[in-house]
């Protein structure tokens, strides 16, 4: 445990602070480097040290600044993560946070109506109930994790969905679907 300390004498004046690390102490006379003293290796190089370690000290440094001079922004950012605003426009601090992405991310969701998605079943003239005995047909419609995929993914519209999780759970009731993950036949398989 690292604890610091600052002593004071009796006439009020500041002592060097001591620095405590379980029960050795030690007292430090040289300061520590202020932020133009920081750039440089010598600095950082101290007296007591030896040059070994000195000479990794320098090397760490040149690496730190290396990589702050040469590192570039990057080229392509995701759209997300771009806003654009007009001159006239005032933008608070929320505009950039992760709950603005989230709300927006549901917007985007909701923008396109159920209507114009194509319910899979009624396309099909398919009762779901009735393929609860064929889980490699019902494992298109879990997620990788065994969760039933919500309407907005699967483009079923409300009775079919609510048929849907009902034949999926009579699957899993008789043993023929996990209720951890798809279809064996959709899992990853290693090839020996």
């Amino acid at each position: 445990m690292l604890v610091n300390r600052v002593m004071k004498a009796a006439s009020g004046a500041r002592v060097t602070p001591v620095r405590c690390i379980g029960t050795r102490s030690r007292i430090y006379n040289k300061s520590l480097p202020s932020t133009p003293e920081m750039k440089s290796s010598e600095s950082w190089a101290g007296n007591e040290s030896s040059n070994n370690n000195s000479s990794v000290i320098s090397r760490v440094v040149g690496m730190a600044r290396s990589l702050q001079e040469n590192t570039q922004p990057p080229i392509n950012i995701a759209k997300p993560f771009t806003k654009k605003f007009n001159s006239s426009e005032t933008y608070d601090p929320f505009d950039f946070s992760n709950d603005k992405m989230d709300i927006e991310k549901r917007e985007r969701r909701q923008a396109v109506p159920y209507e114009k998605m194509v319910d899979p079943f009624q396309k099909a003239g398919v009762d779901p109930l009735d393929i609860y005995t064929m889980p490699e047909i019902l494992s298109r419609f879990l997620s990788s994790t065994g969760q039933i995929l919500p309407r907005e993914i699967t483009g079923c519209n409300a009775k079919n969905q609510k048929k849907l999780s009902n034949a999926i759970k009579r699957a899993r009731t008789c043993g023929l679907l996990s209720t951890v993950h798809k279809h064996s036949r959709y899992l990853a398989t290693r090839n020996m």
